[in-house]
């Protein structure tokens, strides 16, 4: 094993248990631990003034007074004690009714450690097909392809529905759900119906036969090793590693897979310009594939990259945004802002920044400008692209779990001629969303954290035809049980074919 593949190993470890970090449960090795009626009371209340006071846009698509409505009958029907996956069960349904997907609840991060490492997750990666849930792994006494009909007496007729309520999601987009549902099936599952060191399954095979099985649970790590980076199979390296450069030569084509924009942005810069003569200003491709499938999202400085190398010119992506506070609020529950610890500086930073840019108040909300806010983002510099643009044909891969940033480049280079989208709706919301500036909270008594993005941010330069949606794709491709029995990858393949109807070049 080379010391790059080590590290790119390594690498996937630590993100993978980060994802998990993002919705995994206080309950992981506490499960008897219990609260008072009263303390998760308190907490549901805190929960409601930090949304209400610190969120950029929390009533986008649900009214105040609905929402707390939806908090107040919680509190009410709580029981005299409940047990801290309880209250997380209660609370990721409550956060799903923003349909925000930058509104996070999430763990404390010492419990994490000790919650990925025990043996009690479902342990098999699944595929969402028409709401129905069939076998996507092949080493397994389960027949790849299998049709999920329970486990542990659970029938999964309407375990799709039941699992997105406590998922997030950009507005109204049904794509993100299924795909956060898939890469994490195991932890959700255990979230809303418990651990267990053994899963009473029933299946029904390709040829109709229903049978019955047990299967022995996993640890959390290896469920997060076989279903995160599992779009289609493993059947590639490209799809378990952060980013990857593969050519097509008889198509003339390259594949740029980005799996996240968590990178630095000159290793980033490297990447994507290694296929560049800068003696003779030319790109040795003439079609661009960008697969942003799993992609969500990271540092938007390295879209003015890539939006330079494929155009020539900074990206320009002016928004509206405004923001409810011009200063943190509920302080005492905070334990981080933008990444950094709690501190008189981060504090500091952060309201400087609010007071900079948000001075026109409104009123319930302070507005910014109409501004550029890639002339504006801060953290270091990021490289310029001084070499020629890449003026061939451009097809961008998407998904439900192409999402943030991701979902912003998607967006971005739909509108332009020579760029097609294939695959199916972004998780990420086309017109306008609350992201930016992230405060986390710790709540008083389950100590349960909560991530709010505290800016709105509307984007000028698109049609209001997809409010509350992702973005759409030119060519919908959807997952079926043939290409699952068939390992296949079809947005990709169905975007190779596009290729070669389109090119002199014939097929690979």
């Amino acid at each position: 094993m080379t010391s790059e593949l080590k590290s790119t190993i390594n690498r996937i470890v630590v993100f993978s248990a980060l994802a998990l970090s993002m919705t995994v449960s206080l309950f992981a090795n506490n499960s008897n631990r219990t609260i008072t009626r009263q303390e998760a009371a308190n907490d549901l209340e805190v929960y409601f003034k930090i949304i209400d006071q610190q969120h950029g846009n929390p009533y986008q698509y649900i009214s105040r007074e609905a929402f707390q409505n939806f908090v107040n009958d919680q509190i009410e029907a709580l029981p005299e004690a409940i047990s801290l996956k309880q209250f997380e069960v209660i609370l990721s349904e409550l956060n799903n009714q923003l349909l925000c997907g930058h509104t996070v609840v999430k763990m404390e991060s010492k419990l994490l450690k000790s919650t990925i490492s025990q043996t009690q997750f479902f342990p098999l990666p699944i595929k969402i097909i028409n709401d129905q849930l069939f076998v996507d792994f092949e080493k397994s006494i389960i027949p790849h392809g299998a049709q999920l009909l329970s486990i542990n007496k659970v029938s999964t007729e309407n375990l799709v529905a039941e699992l997105s309520k406590i998922t997030v999601t950009d507005g109204f987009s049904p794509t993100k759900p299924l795909r956060e549902i898939e890469s994490k099936f195991g932890y959700y599952f255990f979230l809303k119906y418990g651990a267990a060191n053994r899963f009473d399954v029933q299946f029904k095979t390709a040829e109709g036969q229903i049978k019955d099985i047990q299967i022995e649970a996993t640890a959390g790590n290896s469920m997060l090793a076989n279903n995160y980076y599992r779009p289609i199979n493993l059947s590639h390296e490209r799809y378990n590693r952060f980013t990857h450069l593969d050519a097509i030569d008889s198509l003339q084509t390259l594949i740029l897979t980005l799996n996240t924009f968590r990178a630095n942005p000159d290793w980033f810069h490297e990447k994507v310009t290694s296929r560049y003569d800068e003696e003779t200003k030319e790109f040795d491709f003439e079609n661009l594939v960008i697969d942003l499938r799993i992609n969500e999202g990271g540092d938007r400085r390295l879209l003015n990259i890539l939006y330079q190398f494929l155009t020539g010119d900074k990206l320009n992506d002016p928004s509206k945004t405004y923001t409810r506070a011009q200063q943190i609020q509920m302080e005492e529950y905070v334990s981080s802002i933008n990444g950094r610890l709690k501190s008189d500086e981060a504090f500091s930073h952060a309201n400087d920044y609010l007071q900079k840019y948000f001075k026109t108040e409104k009123e319930d909300h302070f507005e910014a400008p109409v501004l550029n806010w890639y002339d504006e983002f801060e953290g270091g510099e990021a490289k310029n692209w001084n070499g020629a643009k890449f003026g061939g044909k451009i097809y961008v891969l998407i998904s439900g779990k192409t999402f943030s940033a991701a979902a912003d480049l998607a967006r971005i280079l739909g509108q332009m001629a020579n760029v097609v989208l294939v695959g199916e709706e972004t998780g990420g919301a086309h017109v306008g969303r609350a992201a930016n500036m992230i405060v986390n909270y710790s709540l008083p008594h389950t100590q349960t954290s909560l991530q709010v993005p505290v800016i709105y941010e509307e984007f000028i330069n698109v049609s209001d035809g997809n409010v509350g949606r992702g973005t759409f794709p030119d060519y919908l491709v959807q997952p079926n049980l043939d290409d699952l029995m068939a390992k296949k990858d079809a947005v990709l393949e169905y975007t190779l074919d596009l290729i070669s109807q389109n090119s002199n070049y014939g097929s690979n």
